[in-house]
């Protein structure tokens, strides 16, 4: 095809949203618009480098024993959060190459999916993960974390750990609005470049459409945008446990909300233990199943001891807001605002005291900075026509990628054995041409 383009039962409701809604994240190349062919997926990109205890440690601690430097930085938004934003500003002498800094013309952002952290970029080990290759390649590297995340659950004023906190009254909609925002604005404040470089996986791709539909200013500090499965739209997904959960999320969200349950899947010292246990090679066969109805079946790309680090990694926490408002956008085929009441199948406020009224759809016309879309044919999650839907509606769309390996899935953006080769090279040549442009800028 061508890509031009409470109670016990509350409770128990609540830990089954690990098997309904870990689709949006985890479980988002044929050449194409001016772009080359990546590696056949018959090929391999070697063994990963990367150690059953990395399910145990922070992203700090895992850059850091991979040899390289690391900066913690906190960014405090408009409305009181404070977000963990972590610096790879270079490669030290420990990673068994030369030391080096970074000395591209400009930083890049990269921003995370639903329900997991800045561990989607580090998590693949040197050599293959994004934000290694991005540091080798000389680039400043700055990873974001979203409110509410394992790194972010942090405010001026709201206690995350308090019942009926204020906290948790967010969706995706004010991650879009403040947080990303905030993190750009404090990465050229450090940096003193005046535009960056953005990457974004699943979430992190719309949330950047809501912040240019909402704060267009913002396209003039963005010189592109390397948008990976975005989730923009998401109607025609095929998981059939995410599907699940889009048509009971209206009486699920109301049985948590009136339960004090605000806050969905929170990391757990506990679970990356269990998940060893449980996806040990003796019994991984019901995790890989899991993983294949959420996110696509691509057995020849899944390593099952990378599986269980990444399950020491996720889910790392979001609101109840925030699923809803996914769920929403997905049962009404529009990539529109929040709603704080049910919505029919027309996205329609089913019990308006008045006429029946629309949420506000974001608008991507005000979205005018170059965009390009990576794409796999068998992703459970955003199903390929839905990425080429927002290819065709973005203003300035510089080009469509669809991955070679024709059975390339959600998870495997992030975990797939070739994803270095079949999605990193190209993406990092792409970065590579906008940086040489930005030298005249």
């Amino acid at each position: 095809m061508l890509g031009l383009r409470g109670t016990s039962s509350v409770g128990s409701m609540h830990k089954s949203l690990w098997l309904i809604v870990c689709s949006l994240v985890v479980l988002p190349m044929v050449e194409v618009y001016g772009f080359h062919h990546a590696q056949s997926s018959a090929e391999t990109d070697g063994p990963f480098r990367v150690d059953e205890e990395d399910a145990l440690l922070t992203v700090p601690q895992l850059v850091w024993k991979y040899g390289y430097q690391i900066e913690i930085h906190e960014v405090q938004t408009e409305d009181g959060y404070l977000l963990d934003l972590y610096r790879i500003p270079g490669r030290r002498a420990a990673s068994g190459q030369p030391a080096q800094r970074a000395y591209r013309n400009a930083p890049v952002l990269l921003m995370h999916s639903l329900l997991s952290s800045c561990a989607d970029w580090v998590l693949m080990g040197p050599g293959r993960a994004l934000a290694y290759l991005l540091a080798d390649s000389g680039f400043d590297v700055w990873m974001g974390n979203a409110r509410g995340t394992r790194y972010s659950r942090k405010h001026l004023r709201h206690d995350p750990d308090r019942a009926g906190s204020p906290f948790w009254r967010f969706s995706w909609h004010e991650i879009g609005l403040y947080d990303v925002p905030a993190l750009i604005d404090h990465v050229l404040a450090v940096t003193g470049r005046p535009r960056l470089h953005y990457v974004g996986f699943s979430q992190g791709t719309m949330v950047f459409f809501v912040m240019l539909s909402q704060r267009p200013a913002y396209n003039s500090k963005v010189i592109d945008m390397q948008a990976i499965s975005p989730s923009v739209y998401m109607y025609r997904l095929e998981g059939r446990i995410v599907r699940s959960f889009v048509r009971l999320a209206d009486p699920l969200v109301d049985a948590l909300g009136a339960a004090g349950r605000h806050e969905i899947l929170p990391n757990n010292r506990y679970f990356a233990p269990l998940s060893q246990l449980a996806c040990a090679d003796a019994n991984v066969t019901l995790c890989r199943e899991l993983i294949y109805d959420v996110a696509g079946r691509n057995p020849p790309q899944v390593d099952d001891k990378l599986l269980r680090i990444f399950l020491g990694h996720f889910p790392a926490g979001a609101s109840l807001r925030q699923l809803h408002h996914f769920s929403q956008i997905i049962r009404t085929a529009r990539f529109a605002q929040y709603s704080s009441e049910p919505l029919d199948a027309r996205g329609k406020r089913k019990f308006a005291r008045q006429r029946p009224s629309l949420p506000p759809l974001y608008n991507l016309t005000r979205a005018l900075v170059p965009v390009v879309v990576y794409y796999g044919l068998n992703d459970h999650v955003v199903n390929y026509r839905d990425a080429l839907q927002l290819a065709d509606e973005v203003p300035n769309l510089a080009g469509v990628y669809q991955i070679a390996d024709r059975l390339f899935t959600h998870s495997d953006f992030i975990l797939a054995r070739n994803a270095a080769q079949l999605l990193n090279a190209p993406l990092l040549g792409q970065l590579d041409q906008y940086d040489r442009q930005e030298a005249g800028y």
